[in-house]
């Protein structure tokens, strides 16, 4: 497994696989992403070793900032008073995503999905035997995670901490049988998973990969709507880049019938999905209702957005953080946030990677579109665009696409 991501003397690089662990981490670990002293550490650490190898810097990512930069002037200008922290904030999550994939180069992506295939496997060893007994699941939550209390995490009376060693999370569904990994809740960590197995299906062109099958295992014990959905919709995707149109055909009359069945079946499925329709005009913390307040804010500010400041909800300032600017679309987030604009420029780069990642792989070139819509469906679930490792898909297509071969 390890084989394939070794210096040229054979030796496992572990600078990269820290790396991108951290960059995980700051993006989705609660024992980490809430303090940005460690976006800052990370970003220093990978531009020491940026220089250190010499790496050539690819003009072309401030094609893409500069998207982003413009956008930020113009909010300042027209909208909001200038926060020096919250830009610099901006540049150093895109300067850190962009460090750790130029670092692992052509190979970013496989570092990542090893590092979550080892997560997905860690998160075994604690979901069963706490699932299986009350006793050892209130040990872990008081007793083992007292040493790992988030360093340098502001104290916030809306989002509470849950106990955590780091590389596991002991949230409060466990209760219910839902395993949320190393990450803040369970369907979090059916995103990760998820673009996992994407870049898994891309490299090794085979869906039942003994990987695979781990991520798929693990992934249905996060008991996530939308990994389910998602993950059905990736399924089919792959069949449909790999198979003829009569296959095609035949998988789709015989899979949809049965997924229709199982989300009438399953009340988490059906049950929760018919209820954020209902309540989309009434509660805000919902996908709807988040989708609806947002298009709402957007509307005002189409073009630049309103920032990630105190103007966010439509230049409605607030004093202290409640449900009502509480959000889980993290689409219409993205919109609210930043406008149309960075929208496109973010998502557009998102396909041109997985086009490019299909092409340098020798896979059907459709897999990238229903790759896409995988992303979509994710994002449209949680607020995951503002987070660095999300911003790193952005740079994928660069490492393919250079002129000349970067130094290692």
């Amino acid at each position: 497994m390890f084989k394939k991501l070794t210096t040229p003397e054979g030796r496992i690089d572990l600078t990269n696989y820290f790396s991108v662990f951290f960059l995980v981490g700051i993006s989705g670990f609660p024992f980490f992403y809430a303090a940005q002293i460690n976006i800052l550490f990370l970003f220093l650490f990978t531009l020491f070793i940026f220089f250190k190898r010499s790496i050539k810097f690819d003009k072309r990512v401030l094609s893409i900032m500069i998207f982003f930069y413009v956008v930020d002037i113009l909010q300042v200008l027209i909208i909001k008073p200038f926060v020096p922290m919250t830009m610099l904030g901006t540049y150093t999550r895109l300067f850190v995503a962009f460090f750790v994939v130029a670092l692992c180069d052509r190979k970013y992506t496989q570092y990542y999905s090893t590092v979550i295939y080892h997560l997905a496997i860690i998160s075994l060893f604690f979901y069963v035997p706490c699932v299986l007994s009350p006793a050892i699941r209130h040990f872990c939550e008081t007793t083992l995670s007292a040493p790992f209390k988030p360093p340098f995490t502001e104290v916030s009376e809306f989002y509470e901490r849950s106990p955590t060693i780091i590389i596991y999370n002991f949230h409060e569904v466990l209760a219910e049988y839902r395993n949320s990994g190393p990450f803040w809740e369970p369907g979090a960590f059916a995103i990760f998973i998820l673009i996992a197995m994407i870049f898994n299906l891309i490299e090794e062109r085979i869906l039942w990969t003994k990987k695979n099958i781990l991520l798929v295992i693990v992934l249905l014990t996060t008991l996530s709507t939308t990994g389910f959905v998602t993950l059905f919709v990736l399924i089919m995707g792959y069949y449909f880049a790999t198979g003829n149109i009569i296959k095609n055909i035949f998988i789709m009359a015989t899979v949809l019938p049965l997924a229709i069945s199982l989300y009438f079946s399953l009340e988490f499925l059906s049950a929760k999905i018919e209820d954020n329709i209902a309540i989309a005009g009434d509660d805000k913390s919902s996908r709807f209702g988040s989708g609806l307040a947002d298009i709402t804010d957007w509307a005002k500010s189409p073009i630049i957005g309103w920032g990630r400041g105190a103007m966010r909800y439509g230049g409605r300032q607030f004093t202290f953080f409640t449900a009502e600017q509480h959000r889980n679309n993290g689409l219409t987030a993205l919109l609210a946030s930043y406008g149309i604009v960075i929208f496109f420029v973010l998502l557009g780069n998102y396909y041109k990677s997985l086009k490019t990642l299909c092409v340098a792989h020798s896979f059907n070139k459709s897999f990238a579109l229903f790759s896409f819509v995988v992303i979509l469906l994710l994002g449209f679930s949680q607020t995951i665009f503002q987070y660095p490792f999300f911003y790193s898909l952005m740079f994928i297509h660069l490492m393919f696409t250079k002129k000349t071969e970067l130094l290692r």
